[in-house]
């Protein structure tokens, strides 16, 4: 669930204190989200993308190893563990952090608020936490529907729909690529692929159905 392109980007190695705040948060909620700790134990995650969305400041993406193919499910609904509250080290500021799964691996999380302090790794509060569905009232899914036939529209997660401002144009996200990048539509219908190194908006002279079903 990456929202991209924001102008002040960076990639960073992941570093140990956001995974040890993961781990030590997901032990605190209930068994159906144990699994996600062999995501942080297996080495899975590679680096930070700092910036990277362009609705959420505090977003910090993962990029991921060739074990993602361990535990990527294409199927499963993405969602959020949201409403958790963290503290700093010294117990003066608390901060509201989010955990986000997509294809049921960790994409990323943010820490409202978060800057230049250091967090208390064992100091989250679960106990109101709450879980979000990302394909719940979806407006920018159902605004695509008009722009694609049913058959496209089989081969898409509501949840990966959302809408990303560029060069003055307006583009719907619809799949994720490598390091990033990503497939998007205008709304007059054209595809095309979106790339941010170097930042390039490539139209694909392929149906959105041919390319969703390779």
């Amino acid at each position: 669930m990456f929202r991209l392109f924001n102008r002040k980007k960076s990639k960073r190695p992941v570093q140990d204190w956001e995974l040890m705040l993961m781990y030590k948060t997901i032990e605190k909620l209930p068994g159906e989200f144990q699994p996600l700790k062999e995501q942080i134990e297996s080495g899975l995650f590679t680096s930070s993308l700092v910036g990277y969305s362009t609705s959420d400041p505090d977003y910090v993406a993962f990029s991921f190893s060739d074990q993602i193919r361990d535990f990527e499910r294409k199927r499963e609904r993405g969602f959020e563990i949201t409403n958790i509250k963290v503290r700093d080290i010294c117990g003066n500021k608390i901060f509201m952090y989010t955990i986000y799964v997509s294809d049921a691996v960790i994409a990323g999380y943010a820490i409202k608020g978060f800057d230049k302090h250091v967090i208390d790794i064992m100091s989250a509060d679960t106990d109101t936490f709450i879980r979000k569905f990302y394909d719940d009232n979806n407006a920018d899914y159902e605004n695509l529907k008009k722009l694609i036939d049913e058959e496209a529209l089989k081969l898409i997660k509501p949840e990966n729909v959302y809408q990303v401002n560029l060069s003055d144009r307006v583009f719907y996200h619809i799949e994720d690529l490598e390091d990033g990048d990503f497939i998007g539509i205008e709304r007059h219908g054209q595809i095309y692929k979106i790339t941010h190194d170097p930042f390039e908006i490539i139209p694909l002279d392929q149906s959105l159905t041919t390319f969703l079903s390779k």
